[in-house]
């Protein structure tokens, strides 16, 4: 319970970022799922199996997660917190895309977000970042972060009058 505020208050300055500045908050879903990818569910799965599994035994709000994390998951903590880090890591990397596959890694990203919110209370504010994250689909998003950042390495082309280079 004590993590419900700080999430929620993440989560709603993320919807302010969403709803402010679109682009801006596309960039740090998409580092956000690549961190939460490793930091997470790879690194505790590996380091604190035990950890990985309380996520989802400690205050669930449907007993079915009771089960899945007792019965499936902690068979192979490892394994799942890898599965579940490469789908975080491809959800990531797609926002951070361009075009049709960006509304494809949010779309993706709301049903995760949507998906674990009954984990536990903690999660209860996820809908909050999955609305934002839909509020994000009804924008379109041409370039990708590698795309903008070569962009910006490059230098402005000069206004040369023809004929004088």
């Amino acid at each position: 319970m004590e993590q419900l505020i700080p999430w929620l208050v993440f989560c709603t300055a993320f919807l302010a970022l969403s709803l402010w500045r679109p682009g801006a908050a596309r960039i740090f879903l998409g580092l956000f799922f690549i961190l939460m990818a490793v930091a997470v569910n790879l690194v505790l799965s590996f380091v604190a199996p035990e950890r990985f599994l309380s996520l989802g035994t400690d205050d669930p709000l449907v007993p079915f997660y009771v089960w899945a994390f007792q019965n499936v998951v902690a068979l192979a903590p490892q394994a799942v917190g890898a599965l579940a880090a490469a789908g975080e890591l491809a959800v990531g990397l797609l926002i951070l895309s361009h075009g049709r596959r960006v509304k494809t890694g949010l779309a993706l990203a709301i049903a995760f977000l949507v998906l674990i919110t009954p984990v536990g209370t903690w999660t209860l504010p996820n809908p909050v970042m999955a609305a934002a994250a839909a509020w994000l689909m009804t924008k379109n998003f041409p370039r990708s972060l590698a795309q903008m950042l070569r962009a910006r390495r490059q230098p402005a082309k000069a206004d040369v009058p023809e004929g004088t280079a």
